[in-house]
């Protein structure tokens, strides 16, 4: 930027410094504007801010991505080969970069993502608490990650591997051009363990773990350090061996390359009773999950709100829109990168009166989530769009428990908060 002219003044000495002076000043100040800036990150070992691998990308409508029955274990437990499966629950716990908390029969878990993220902060995330249940198999684990690059969970499967453990893992293969998974998945192989690379156009788009086919975590969070520390995301950890069967089974239909729309329905358990709470588990395409969220969108009496990564799905949009109609309270929260992708339905929603907002995450709100009636919860990696059902690989958990609903909605609470007052981003 040039000076403009002005008429000469008197300066005093003061201003009167060499320029060598005012170089190591301007070098320090250049120093700090470019670490806050986040210049310094590839030698502090953290993602860059954009784009985020395996997140940052929109899934859109087509299929692409223009992308970002026992007693539970400890929220967070320290890793033990010799530990039990089923330790006695403890009190909820709330780190950094998580909050855990224990229901009667299951565990839930939601990242807690800070701006800026700074890789030596990540500490305390579910990334742990992962870890430390494979660290206590003793017969099995099965891992479908659609991306995965967090070492720590890679140390700990072949850590399982070396004492004798049976490991599987699946991702979909077009995140090997991601440089980080593709030397992560070849750490595995070399280790031994076999690894499916889903390589159909359609996504390979679970994130599900099964533990001595008794253990299952699920939910929307991707094995990444962008998805543990950055994302808003949910995962819960469920001790069942009916529900472990079913993601077992799924697991062995990825491995065979049955998966997507290449096989037919594995589900070995449709339905379960867990606590006497009502679990519905199923898998796209083969299962309509979409059908069965609409079902449960028109018995709704009183409330649905929704946190959305994709939304591109008109026949849930209908019901939303209906179900405002009829007098309920419809809330929604969408990622902002998605809001006005191709065939979102955000516009739609708004124009019709519901209230509906983009995300206020710096990074990305990756929750595939809805809450009905304050007792109902829908979660899993399943977005709500065509795609989703018809092409990709997913699973979802369609749970009947007012204890869980209470936490989604809290956690709902917290995400439609920082939509209305959205994080300053640099």
């Amino acid at each position: 930027m040039s000076r403009r002219r002005s008429r000469p003044v008197r300066r005093s000495r003061a201003n009167n410094l060499p320029l060598r002076n005012l170089i190591p000043l301007l070098l320090i100040l250049g120093l700090i504007w470019l670490y806050q800036n986040g210049y310094f990150n590839r030698w502090l070992q953290e993602l860059p801010d954009a784009p985020i691998p395996g997140a940052t990308a929109p899934e859109l409508d087509d299929g692409s991505e223009p992308e970002a029955a026992g007693s539970p274990e400890p929220v967070v437990p320290q890793p033990s080969v010799a530990a039990e499966p089923a330790p006695p629950p403890i009190e909820d716990v709330e780190t950094n970069t998580m909050r855990g908390f224990s229901g009667s029969w299951y565990q839930v878990y939601f990242t807690k993502p800070q701006y800026p993220e700074r890789a030596a902060n990540r500490v305390g995330g579910i990334d742990e608490t992962i870890v430390a249940d494979i660290d206590a198999a003793q017969r099995r684990v099965e891992l479908a990650s659609f991306d995965f690059d967090v070492l720590s969970i890679a140390d700990a499967l072949i850590r399982a591997k070396q004492r004798g453990v049976e490991v599987h893992v699946s991702i979909d293969g077009e995140n090997l051009e991601a440089a980080e998974v593709a030397e992560l998945t070849g750490k595995l192989e070399n280790a031994g363990i076999p690894v499916f690379y889903d390589e159909r156009q359609a996504f390979m788009h679970n994130k599900f773990i099964v533990v001595d086919d008794s253990i299952v975590w699920t939910g929307s969070m991707n094995l990444t350090a962008n998805d543990v520390f950055r994302n808003n995301n949910n995962m819960v950890r469920i001790v069942d061996q009916g529900l472990a069967a079913n993601y077992t089974a799924k697991s062995q239909d990825l491995f065979s390359g049955e998966g997507g729309t290449a096989g037919g329905s594995v589900l070995v358990n449709p339905t379960l009773t867990l606590g006497g709470s009502s679990v519905v588990n199923a898998f796209s395409p083969d299962e309509p999950i979409t059908d069965e969220i609409v079902q449960r969108l028109e018995a709704a009496q009183q409330s649905i709100e929704v946190m959305a990564f994709a939304f591109t799905s008109d026949p849930v949009a209908d019901q939303l829109i209906a179900a405002k109609d009829r007098g309920l309270a419809v809330r929604v929260v969408m990622e902002s990168r998605n809001a006005k992708g191709t065939g979102s339905e955000m516009a739609k929603l708004r124009d019709a009166g519901v209230d509906i907002h983009s995300d206020g995450n710096c990074y990305i709100m990756h929750h595939k989530v809805i809450i009905i009636d304050d007792h109902l919860v829908i979660t899993g990696s399943f977005n709500f769009t065509r795609s989703a059902q018809e092409q990709n690989d997913e699973n979802v958990l369609i749970v009947d428990d007012a204890s869980l609903a209470a936490r989604y909605k809290e956690e709902f609470g917290r995400v439609y908060q920082q939509a209305l007052e959205p994080t300053r981003c640099g």
